[in-house]
Formats: C-alpha cells, sequence, structure tokens
C-alpha cells in the first residue's frame, strides 16, 4: 500500500522542509498542479468523473489514457451520483439510471480495462435525497458486480452516508464490495452549513475507524488497497480555509506509520 496527501502548499512547505513523508502526492487532472507537484514527488490523479449523467461518454479518454501513464496513478476513480432531479421512488427512473451507470462505467471499461476503472459512493445527508439509490450498498455493490469494476471506499463518505441511513458505519461498509478493494480514502467529517461534512482532520472516532480498517485488511479480510489517500488539505476557496499545517505535520506522519506498519 502506498500513502498519499492532497496537493496543499502547506503540504509542500513541509515536504521541501523534510518535516513530513508520503509516498504520492494525490491531485486533481490539472496541468498546472501536476507540473507544481512533480518535484516534491510522484503523483496520483483523482478525477472528478461521475456516472450517471451521461457525461463519461464525453470524456477525452486519451487524455486520461496519457496522464495516468505519465503519474503513479493505478487506476481512475469514477463516482456513482444521480442527477438532482431524480425521483428515487419511480421505478421507471431506477430502471433508467440502473442501465445508465452499467453503459457509462463499460464506456470507461473499454477504453481503460477493468482493473483501470474504480467506482467510489457519494456521501449521502439530507441535503441529497435524489442520491438515496447511489448509496444503497445492494445497489452500489451489484454494480460493481455487474460491471466487474473495482471499488475505491471513503470511509468519511461512509460515516456520512450511515449517519444519514441511521446504520451502523461498520455494518455500512462491511456490505460494501471491500473484495474489490483497489485504494481508500480518509479524512474528518465536521457539522458544516448544517450537514456532515468532510475534509476536516481526523479525530479520535476517525483514528479508531481507520485502525479498524486497515485490521480488516491485513487479516485479508479485504483485498488490499494500492493506495491509502488523506483527502485533508487542498487549494480555492474550498479548501484553503480547512488546511492547517499544523494538522499536516502532526497527523500526515502518524498516517504514514499507520499504513506502512
Amino acid at each position: 500500500m502506498k500513502f498519499a496527501v492532497n496537493f496543499s502548499n502547506p503540504l509542500i512547505r513541509l515536504l521541501e522542509a523534510r518535516a513530513v513523508e508520503t509516498d504520492l502526492i494525490k491531485c486533481p487532472d490539472w496541468v498546472g498542479m501536476l507540473q507544481e507537484a512533480q518535484p516534491y514527488g510522484p503523483i496520483t490523479i483523482h478525477y472528478d468523473l461521475e456516472a450517471g449523467l451521461g457525461n463519461t461518454f464525453k470524456v477525452d479518454f486519451s487524455r486520461i489514457k496519457r496522464l495516468k501513464k505519465q503519474t503513479s496513478t493505478p487506476h481512475v476513480n469514477t463516482h456513482l451520483v444521480t442527477p438532482r432531479y431524480f425521483d428515487p421512488d419511480q421505478p421507471g427512473e431506477i430502471r433508467h439510471i440502473n442501465q445508465l451507470w452499467r453503459d457509462e462505467i463499460q464506456t470507461m471499461i473499454e477504453h481503460l480495462g477493468t482493473e483501470s476503472v474504480a467506482l467510489e459512493h457519494y456521501p449521502y445527508t439530507p441535503t441529497t435525497p435524489y442520491l438515496r439509490p447511489s448509496v444503497d450498498s445492494k445497489i452500489f455493490s451489484q454494480v460493481i458486480t455487474d460491471t466487474n469494476c473495482m471499488f475505491l471506499l471513503d470511509l468519511a463518505h461512509a460515516r456520512i452516508t450511515a449517519h444519514t441511513l441511521g446504520v451502523n458505519v461498520k455494518d455500512y461498509i462491511q456490505s460494501l464490495p471491500t473484495d474489490r478493494l483497489v485504494e481508500m480514502h480518509i479524512t474528518g467529517i465536521k457539522p458544516f452549513g448544517g450537514v456532515l461534512t468532510d475534509h476536516f482532520e481526523l479525530d479520535d472516532t476517525d483514528w479508531s475507524l481507520l485502525d479498524w480498517a486497515l485490521k480488516q485488511i491485513r487479516s485479508g479480510e479485504w483485498r488490499k488497497p494500492a493506495v491509502v489517500a488523506f483527502e485533508y488539505g487542498g487549494v480555492g476557496n474550498s479548501f484553503v480555509w480547512r488546511t492547517d499545517i499544523n494538522v499536516l505535520q502532526t497527523q500526515v506522519p502518524r498516517l504514514y506509520e499507520m499504513v506502512h506498519n
């Protein structure tokens, strides 16, 4: 397993000072950021792709394959979603979205290969009722089974979703296809704007959940992922205000040790 951390200017300062260590720097597919991060270590790219809106059919896969080859990105992620106007209680819409999910993921597989496509679940909150089918563990798992793609587990997304559904987070995660796991993400969650939100520093609950997840991996209960990523920090208005260099300096070494223990 390799340990990755989100690109941010504070992270780069810590890497320059050799105050922290990471195997990979996690970036979106922004050319400027990729160029800025390259001198500081290998890069893994996290894409903002979504299956369920029809946009996959218009993706430039030649560009993705080129970036994948140029970096240390082992697979290409996509998120399972539904449109904002989607009505989860309409059987006709459920049938349509199920077919669209499979068609979009199959398009990715045709370009990239089965082992190179990883499906990720979004966080489900009271403000996103239209996403309910995409976070249903049986439906999500069946999409992966039918398409034979891989699985990206986001522990923070699972915590948020389990809280919204009123279920135990470990039970929810265990109902997902961990035998197809290729990447795992971890961040802290906090109430923000009236809903639980991720990309914060880890608290005791997060550390405990990560420890449990790593034990499942090391025991062989789950497939060993290629990448474990700390999705804390970033650039732009959405991330700068919650990117604290002191958090990175404290939590990155502890995470690195846990992943490589």
